[in-house]
């Protein structure tokens, strides 16, 4: 990413991958956190993970705000801004300006009854606009994005309705240029260094796919999950324009959509390109060694989903406040310090949650790839290797005392044994453990790959081989986690 983060960054999910007709309804889970803004939860006092306090997702629909707008304003010009198709409008709400315009491609549906004369749909985005700001700034406790000095009119943030989704974009993020970083955000308590404003795009209509001529609720939850999204970016920009991790930024705004809309969206739908790509490269966009890593940006939502569930919603608040000052990997392990722990251990117990499905909604996930089926007295080889903070999972035979052998440089691996909707967990230490499989309904080795890429060109494959022998004297697993939502993994190959 370039200087000032000019490059657009688009919603979650393309057309191709988003399943509207897979919207399920969940329940609200709690109650706001009652720690203060900035605050560090207790750490993990031992190995042992279990869930932390129940999430404080939040169910969207029941609290968007009923607004009473003025009558439309006169949209003022920018040179730099985006340019609509026919005469341009405005409706300001607390925090927003939203511009669109009646005539032409970009014309948003003109159906209302407001006595404002607005749109009603004009009237729902500055709805869901303004729920984003408090779910994420007043709930939740993150800092407001910069004001752009009267850019658009006013210093509300602005917020262009224009036809996009036919581009294949449900909406984007994007900074005005070099005008746009401006050093310290005041609005946040700390100091940045290069905080951005910056502008949202969201469809005029959201009716690509469907025949009428008002979205119907399902394209509007669309529309406001993608508001959801597009705000955090915006939120991102705040605390630091320049952060060079991209996926950290698709990963964090996809997660706000089901931390602010529990209750409608589904960002599930991008999760087969974790659980079907383990050993894909964490840096890595996806698509570039198979399809089944495309949008593996997205996808890694999942992973701070596992920190909120295990540490509270705050620790990523906390992991934006780190990547002020630090750049990459450097901010995670500045922040996984204050929790007593690092990034090579979450990774380790994440890979093990992912197997087992250790989530709050893991009943719903997919379940992961295998690399294949190990059996006694051999050597186990994989398909390929497995990439930079990624892992292979390898089933292992049943009713067996076994010792297992890693060669691999660099890398390292746990068995883990399942039974009873508990999970046992066995670290190779050296290279080797023990463990006796009939103890278990079913178990595995994942093996991981701790290394870490400079970026995603440096991604690569590393090769390994387990040998898995037969012994007499297993070990006792070194820490337990819950593994009620387990399945068996499908077979190889599927």
């Amino acid at each position: 990413m370039a200087h000032n983060r000019n490059a657009t960054f688009a919603a979650a999910l393309l057309l191709a991958t988003l399943t509207l007709s897979s919207l399920a309804c969940r329940t609200l889970l709690g109650a706001p956190e009652d720690a203060p803004f900035g605050s560090v939860p207790a750490v993990k006092a031992t190995r042992t993970v279990s869930q932390a306090e129940p999430s404080q997702r939040l169910d969207g629909l029941s609290l968007l705000p009923t607004l009473d707008p003025g009558p439309p304003g006169a949209s003022r010009y920018e040179p730099d801004r985006p340019q609509l198709s026919g005469e341009a409008y405005t409706l300001d709400s607390e925090h927003f300006r939203i511009h669109y315009t009646l005539d032409g491609v970009d014309a948003v549906p003109a159906q209302g009854n407001h006595p404002s004369g607005q749109p009603d749909y004009v009237i729902e985005v500055a709805r869901a606009m303004e729920y984003a700001w408090y779910g994420a700034i007043d709930h939740f406790g993150w800092a407001p994005s910069p004001r752009d000095g009267g850019l658009g009119g006013d210093d509300r943030y602005d917020v262009y309705l224009q036809e996009i989704l036919g581009e294949d974009y449900a909406g984007f993020t994007e900074s005005d240029l070099g005008a746009s970083v401006i050093g310290d955000n005041p609005l946040t308590r700390l100091v940045e260094r290069a905080a951005t404003h910056t502008y949202i795009v969201l469809d005029n209509d959201y009716l690509e796919e469907t025949d009428a001529s008002y979205p119907p609720e399902e394209e509007l939850d669309y529309m406001r999950s993608t508001a959801a999204h597009e705000f955090h970016h915006a939120i991102q920009f705040g605390y630091d324009g320049e952060e060079p991790h991209d996926w950290v930024w698709e990963a964090t705004s996809t997660w706000i959509e089901e931390e602010l809309f529990d209750s409608v969206n589904d960002p599930v739908s991008t999760l087969g390109s974790i659980f079907d790509a383990t050993d894909s490269c964490q840096l890595a966009e996806g698509g570039e060694t198979g399809d089944e890593d495309i949008d593996r940006w997205y996808g890694m939502w999942i992973l701070m989903r596992y920190l909120s569930e295990q540490y509270g919603h705050s620790i990523i608040v906390r992991l934006w406040e780190q990547i002020i000052d630090l750049n990459g990997y450097a901010a995670w392990d500045a922040l996984l310090a204050e929790y007593d722990t690092t990034l090579e251990d979450v990774f380790t117990d994440y890979s093990v949650a992912l197997l087992t499905r250790n989530f709050e909604e893991g009943l719903r996930y997919p379940t992961v790839r295998l690399e294949g089926v190990a059996t006694p007295d051999a050597w186990f080889y994989p398909a390929d290797g497995v990439e930079q903070l990624g892992a292979d999972y390898i089933a292992l035979p049943a009713d067996e005392i076994l010792t297992l052998t890693l060669d691999g440089e660099g890398l390292r691996a746990v068995a883990v044994g399942i039974a009873d909707g508990w999970s046992d967990v066995f670290p190779l230490q050296d290279g080797e453990t023990s463990l006796d499989t009939g103890d278990y309904e079913r178990s595995y080795l994942i093996v991981l790959n701790p290394q870490r890429a400079a970026n995603a060109r440096n991604c690569h494959l590393s090769d390994y081989a387990v040998f898995v022998g037969r012994s007499s004297r297993p070990q006792a697993p070194a820490w337990s986690q819950p593994a009620e939502y387990f399945q068996p993994p499908a077979s190889p190959g599927r």
